[in-house]
């Protein structure tokens, strides 16, 4: 009964246009998203594993502050849904890189604006519309039916499986703002399909960090990324709402430094 039903999904999946864009067969559909799933794990394995390679020293809070055990079947069952949603989400960004005008797709084309300033532009909007909307979800409401879930893990350790294990709806609201913003910079400066592709990677690969124990930091104008700081929000949940550009937190008080935790 449970092969039956997975095969009725992927076939219901399959035939609609919003959620299968590209118009692939059901089974050219699965086997994309068994795809997108192996390259994602392989992708969070290689960060680890550079991080490592690289000798970046552990946070001050390994091995003295305990965190989620072990994952619980909520965990698997909100994980199994949001790789789904993920792989959806990801059909449409493709969808949208192949047919939209304001992507270009010539590599003659490449330029700084459609790269470097694109780039740039996606990740401070995505935080300057991902900043509030974390915020509204620390609402009572949200956060006891929605956000609470991700807060569980109040130290993550685990790379994706602590970053992907979020309510659906926490989900689908994190990709409508990467949304918005990759729209907002390829309607403004233009954005090269290589930048998509770039940015996709690099977004992946910070979450993946955000939810980990190495002391990752990374500094440019306007841009200050370092896991400390998502840290501190999953040890102290009222702070540090942004993920990348913590400016936002520091216009709206919401900023904290990093405490290293107590003997």
């Amino acid at each position: 009964p449970s092969l039956s039903c997975v095969c009725v999904c992927v076939c219901v999946c399959a035939s609609s246009s919003l959620i299968n864009p590209l118009g692939m067969s059901p089974l050219v559909w699965f086997g994309g998203y068994v795809a997108k799933s192996t390259a994602l794990a392989f992708w969070d394995q290689c960060v680890h594993m550079v991080v490592e390679a690289s000798g970046v020293s552990k946070l001050p809070t390994t091995g003295k502050l305990k965190g989620l055990p072990a994952l619980q079947r909520i965990d698997y069952m909100y994980l199994a849904i949001n790789s789904v949603i993920e792989y959806i989400f990801m059909l449409g960004i493709i969808a949208y890189a192949l047919t939209s005008p304001n992507v270009v797709r010539d590599l003659s084309s490449l330029g700084l604006a459609n790269t470097v300033l694109a780039m740039y532009i996606i990740f401070a909007v995505d935080d300057l519309i991902y900043t509030p909307a974390h915020l509204l979800m620390h609402t009572k409401y949200l956060y006891v039916y929605v956000h609470k879930h991700h807060h569980r893990q109040n130290l993550p350790t685990r790379g994706y499986p602590d970053a992907g294990n979020e309510h659906p709806v926490e989900q689908v609201i994190g990709m409508l703002c990467v949304w918005g913003a990759l729209h907002f910079a390829a309607t403004t400066v233009g954005v090269h399909a290589v930048t998509i592709l770039a940015y996709f990677g690099i977004y992946a690969a910070l979450a993946m960090l955000n939810h980990t124990r190495y002391d990752v930091n990374l500094s440019m104008p306007g841009f200050h990324y370092s896991v400390r700081s998502h840290e501190m929000h999953h040890r102290f949940p009222k702070c540090n709402y942004a993920q990348y550009f913590m400016v936002w937190d520091k216009i709206l008080g919401t900023y904290r430094e990093y405490e290293s935790p107590k003997d």
